[in-house]
């Protein structure tokens, strides 16, 4: 008996170790593919390399897909940190942005994610600017190619391929789009 509590206490950090990899796993087998546009951010992480600290369109999420809290009255719920659920759909370009917000989990694509803070945006509406976890915070890259992803990002070129499953997303690819500004 002595014999076994030991044997599981040096196996419980084993199983902790192998089980950190399991989530984006799952992620990456079952989810569904999606592609999301990026705003611009960057760096290097000294221990594992050039990556791209990436922020995506879809986190910030129009005050008005929020459910109304009743039908007395007119605005919006405002979002708290509460867990909500923001459905995606493809717009007419192929990049899936949030067309619903809920508190409840909605059917196809969508991402888990807390509402972080309330910010106004360019045209003058409300959005809320939405955590999704870590899953959609980096994107490592080969040496030196980071900077390139990033001035992609700047001009707004920059497009994010990742797998979602069950509120978790996980990113596959990062390209930038080719510059079609010249062109007729």
């Amino acid at each position: 008996m002595k014999n076994f509590k030991y044997l599981a206490a040096s196996l419980l950090p084993v199983l902790i170790l192998l089980a950190l990899p399991l989530r984006p796993a799952c992620v990456t087998r079952f989810g569904a593919e999606v592609r999301l546009a990026v705003r611009p951010v960057d760096p290097r992480d000294l221990f594992r390399g050039d990556y791209v600290a990436l922020s995506f369109e879809a986190e910030s999420v129009p005050l008005a897909l929020f459910p109304a809290p009743d039908e007395k009255r007119s605005e919006y719920a405002v979002p708290d940190l509460s867990v909500w659920y923001v459905a995606l759909a493809p717009d007419k370009e192929g990049l899936w942005a949030p067309s619903g917000v809920f508190a409840e989990v909605p059917e196809g694509p969508y991402l888990k994610g807390t509402a972080k803070y309330l910010a106004e945006r360019a045209d003058g509406s409300t959005a809320a600017e939405m955590d999704y976890g870590e899953g959609l915070k980096r994107f490592y890259v080969k040496e030196n190619t980071a900077r390139e992803l990033e001035e992609a990002a700047r001009q707004s070129r920059l497009r994010a391929t990742v797998k979602v499953w069950r509120g978790m997303a996980v990113i596959q690819s990062v390209e930038a789009v080719p510059d079609t500004a010249g062109e007729p």
